[in-house]
């Protein structure tokens, strides 16, 4: 069962640095692109699809394989704020990235920035909780 904490710790962080990213950085640059060019960008951008769906489904699942074998209050809360992402992700993040496939609006832009704030805050209180249980893992 170590095997699968640490699959979970690795692919919880590298989520965490992930959406960090995505919020500081790469969401915010999407309001220097020129509205008309907007849509082949955002074409393009869904690429990055191929690389958290993979690492999210790997979190997902070895979350639920922890929470069906400890049965602990932590690991609930653990899956909870996993729902809470992957629901944020499914209402507010893949409807606003679609829409955005077809028209780059400054409207949009900001909504996705401002409901992807659900996910980071959910992916850094999990980081909290994986660090609890990787210092428990470890603990001699």
């Amino acid at each position: 069962m170590k095997i699968i904490l640490i699959i979970h710790i690795v692919t919880t962080i590298f989520m965490t640095g992930l959406c960090w990213f995505v919020q500081i950085v790469h969401y915010p640059l999407f309001r220097v692109i020129e509205n008309n060019k907007f849509p082949t960008y955002e074409k393009k951008n869904a690429i990055t699809g191929f690389i958290t769906v993979p690492i999210m489904t790997i979190e997902l699942i070895t979350g639920c394989i922890l929470l069906y074998n400890y049965q602990e209050s932590l690991y609930l809360l653990n899956i909870l704020l996993l729902v809470i992402i992957w629901l944020s992700t499914i209402i507010f993040q893949v409807p606003i990235h679609l829409k955005l496939m077809h028209e780059g609006s400054p409207k949009l832009i900001n909504r996705v920035i401002r409901t992807n704030w659900i996910r980071t805050l959910s992916w850094t209180i999990r980081t909290l909780f994986i660090a609890y249980l990787m210092w428990r893992l470890f603990q001699f």
